[in-house]
């Protein structure tokens, strides 16, 4: 039976954030999602689920047309997500990885399909506490949506590159940008996207997965870009969780427009970097320049023989990328990527902070810090509501 693709007529947006739950005293992680969550469930507008461990929690966005509706949802969401965690007792941050908590102390959220993922891969979901960014961006049908994630995987480096945020892991420097991404490719089916020649050949390869137990449903696939047939979307997964709402968004901005020109290069029957099998080989090298480098990373041209450093391959790109921005209405998101090329990644800026403190609980200090510095909106909040008096 062919495995239908949900089309959407439009490049639509659905963002995906997993959130840090910290101790405001000991700054290690907090496992308070249960009671979180219950006070949540209040809200009808918050769009909170649990994850894996009773750390984390994900807010989700509605399904929107424009980056500027990406952002008025996730800001009220997160205001409200800080005041209901404050009364726990617990701050909120974003960032791939938590920088010193030993993933052994952490508890599992009771929920089935977690139990089930724990006794599969047993060692390797236990130390599963990475926090990553998922966007979804609407495709109009699925042949479409292999051939642009098969030219998405030339810009895997550039994205990971910008979003890198995870440099320490369980008390230590691991030398690493992300180090968020070698934990997911540990999983049999995390990593990049296989080279799927075509819709069909996806259906194929999931129907094979699916039947034999290999996969319980699309969740079950952890590629760095994955098609997503029941909402109609490509969903890129590759980037660390980033610590401000303002760079979430330029990245946003960046996916979706690099998608919307991809998609429209395919619809045109242009081949823009379109990745050829026998250049399939260099995805790992290009990508572990950037989990291993940041943006001083330096990926291989095939074209040219050579390799460009990210930090000089991304301005090129936003230059392409501008046209789109423009009838996207996000050239001012899109532009703050180059905010972040000058500042740095949140990798570069957290060892920073190590540097002058040689504190990781001031590195998560931090990153606290820089995701309250946002500007939150002068709309009234939903816990001021009055149906949820007495939360």
């Amino acid at each position: 039976m062919p495995l239908e693709f949900k089309k959407s007529a439009q490049p639509t947006l659905g963002v995906e954030l997993e959130i840090q739950l910290i101790d405001r005293h000991s700054m290690g992680l907090a496992s308070e999602a249960i009671p979180i969550l219950e006070k949540a469930s209040h809200f009808k507008e918050l769009r909170l689920v649990s994850e894996l461990n009773q750390s984390m929690v994900e807010v989700n966005t509605e399904i929107c047309k424009t980056v500027k509706e990406v952002e008025k949802s996730l800001r009220r969401q997160l205001q409200t997500l800080r005041e209901i965690s404050s009364s726990r007792g617990v701050e909120i941050a974003i960032a791939g990885t938590h920088p010193f908590q030993n993933w052994q102390e952490l508890k599992i959220y009771p929920k089935a399909r977690y139990f089930k993922i724990l006794e599969k891969f047993q060692w390797l979901a236990r130390r599963l506490i990475t926090y990553g960014l998922h966007v979804h961006v609407g495709v109009r049908d699925g042949d479409r949506a292999i051939a642009v994630i098969n030219s998405l995987i030339n810009y895997i480096p550039h994205l990971l590159a910008l979003s890198a945020s995870s440099p320490y892991w369980t008390g230590k420097d691991t030398g690493l940008c992300s180090s968020r991404v070698a934990v997911f490719e540990s999983f049999p089916t995390g990593g990049l996207p296989y080279f799927l020649v075509n819709w069909k050949e996806f259906e194929t390869c999931y129907e094979t997965l699916l039947s034999t137990g290999a996969i319980g449903s699309i969740k079950d696939i952890y590629w760095d870009i994955r098609p997503h047939f029941d909402f109609g979307t490509i969903e890129v997964r590759i980037c660390d969780g980033m610590p401000t709402l303002h760079e979430t968004l330029a990245m946003v901005a960046f996916i979706h427009c690099l998608v919307v020109w991809l998609d429209d290069q395919y619809q045109k029957g242009a081949k823009v970097r379109q990745l050829h099998m026998q250049h399939y080989w260099l995805a790992p090298e290009n990508k572990w320049q950037a989990a291993r480098y940041g943006l001083e990373g330096q990926v291989i041209q095939p074209e040219q023989r050579g390799r460009t450093q990210l930090k000089d391959d991304i301005p090129r790109l936003l230059e392409i990328l501008k046209p789109i921005a423009l009838a996207l209405n996000c050239v001012e998101e899109l532009d703050s990527i180059y905010e972040i090329i000058k500042r740095g990644n949140s990798a570069a800026r957290q060892r920073q902070v190590f540097y002058r403190s040689q504190s990781l609980k001031a590195v998560v200090e931090s990153l606290i810090e820089e995701l309250k510095e946002e500007p939150f909106t002068s709309e009234e909040p939903f816990l001021h509501s009055p149906s949820n008096a007495g939360l």
